[in-house]
């Protein structure tokens, strides 16, 4: 019974797909109401069903909610995806952008390369680069994600009450003693310790939330230890590296729920390739964010470091020249003010290190996920048996695992706690 309940939800599973995706749905349910025992249906009966089912499922929202249910039953086991509420979310909202991207490019190459008058092939690009970062943010759904997110309000909340702080203590220097309408300087001095108190409370709140963001990663294949975490957190790429391993991640689980479908369709060649096809999108979907990334590093960030770098080397002389001209009594405060400027020299050298470092580990994901597409398309124009897009799907787990691996960054050695805060200084500049 169970076996044959399994059988029916792979049926419905790929008409419904196929529904959804505007596929050729033509015989996928055939098999459904014929037991080997019996004769055969006749095509008419088979036909009508199938469009019968067609309209009801274009009609029914809420019956397609009810395919997508049933659907879920086949993507791992049933018990993997209760536990994965995450992945099951990001499967239904992925896979109609999949199709209408696949859909665009192939529209794409009818278009003329530039027109007046008509739609040309850069404005098609415009639609698919705008449905690619779409399937990018739906790759990236994760509980990882809501624990970042929590992070950063905290770090946002720290922020704000030492700002807070600041602003007391100035106005306690002018507060009275004892006043009836006024703050006093006792006053103040409550406010200021009940919100220090805020920021001890917020700090232990962002420790626990960080053993829970690493134990997440490491659920998806991300090792990182307290260091390298809290260098991602300070570090202006650090949301993008950890964003692109969860989407590495639930693209590796795609590739294994379409390895599972591919075999499940049997040696029905042609709804295998339109599961294959999901996959080269999917790659085309991480060549986009890579490029981002890479794009983002070399027009953005590296050129702000070397401005940051160039304004202070600049200002460093004039105090160099000031040392060797003012009166002696000034050459303490000159001498401070030339400590700090070194140690932003450093600290924007140490970031331009950590930048290059990111662009060149994402800049071999990219060569390697271009290798993989290429071999992708050509073996979807040239492959004649479904049994060989299985094996390369399942070939494909690797390398997405490789991929959640080498962008895990290179510690930074900070020679103090001040070379440590400058380089968060730098991320604040960066990032405004």
């Amino acid at each position: 019974m169970t076996q044959k309940f399994q059988a029916h939800s792979t049926r419905l599973l790929r008409y419904a797909l196929c529904v959804v995706l505007g596929w050729p749905a033509s015989g996928v349910m055939a098999q459904e109401t014929q037991n080997p025992q019996d004769p055969a249906p006749a095509a008419n009966n088979d036909t009508t069903t199938l469009q019968q089912v067609g309209q009801w499922w274009q009609q029914s929202k809420e019956v397609t909610g009810q395919w997508w249910d049933s659907s879920r039953q086949l993507l791992g086991t049933l018990s993997e995806q209760q536990d994965n509420p995450e992945f099951a979310e990001v499967w239904k909202k992925i896979t109609p952008t999949l199709s209408e991207i696949d859909k665009l490019q192939a529209e794409q190459t009818l278009l003329p390369e530039k027109s007046w008058f008509s739609r040309d092939q850069a404005q098609q690009q415009q639609s698919i680069n705008a449905l690619l970062d779409e399937a990018v943010e739906i790759l990236g759904i994760s509980e990882t994600n809501q624990i970042r997110t929590k992070i950063h309000a905290l770090n946002e909340a720290i922020a704000k009450a030492n700002s807070q702080i600041a602003q007391y203590r100035q106005e306690k220097i002018s507060a009275p003693t004892q006043s009836k309408w006024k703050t006093t300087v006792e006053g103040f001095d409550q406010k200021i310790q009940a919100l220090e108190a805020d920021i001890r409370r917020y700090q232990q709140e962002i420790d626990q939330l960080k053993t829970l963001f690493i134990q997440s990663l490491e659920r998806i294949g991300v090792r990182l230890t307290q260091e390298q975490l809290d260098l991602l957190m300070s570090s202006v790429v650090g949301d993008d590296i950890i964003q692109s391993s969860i989407v590495y991640a639930n693209v590796r689980q795609m590739s294994e729920q379409l390895m599972i479908l591919t075999e499940e369709s049997g040696e029905n060649l042609d709804i295998t390739r339109r599961y294959y096809a999901m996959y080269t999108v999917l790659l085309k979907v991480l060549l986009h964010m890579q490029q981002q990334f890479m794009t983002k590093v070399e027009q953005d960030y590296l050129p702000a470091i070397e401005r940051i770098a160039s304004d202070v080397q600049a200002v460093r002389k004039e105090t160099e020249q000031l040392l060797r001209t003012a009166d002696p009594q000034r050459h303490p405060h000159l001498s401070a003010n030339l400590n700090a400027q070194e140690l932003t020299l450093k600290a924007s050298g140490l970031y331009r290190q950590h930048l290059q470092e990111q662009h060149a580990k994402m800049q071999h994901a990219y060569a390697k996920t271009q290798a993989d597409l290429a071999v992708a398309q050509n073996t979807l124009q040239t492959v004649t048996l479904s049994g060989e897009l299985v094996n390369l799907l399942r070939t494909s787990q690797d390398a997405f695992g490789l991929l959640l691996t080498i962008e895990v960054p290179e510690l930074l050695v900070f020679d103090n706690t001040q070379m440590k805060q400058e380089f968060a200084l730098l991320t604040e500049k960066l990032t405004r």
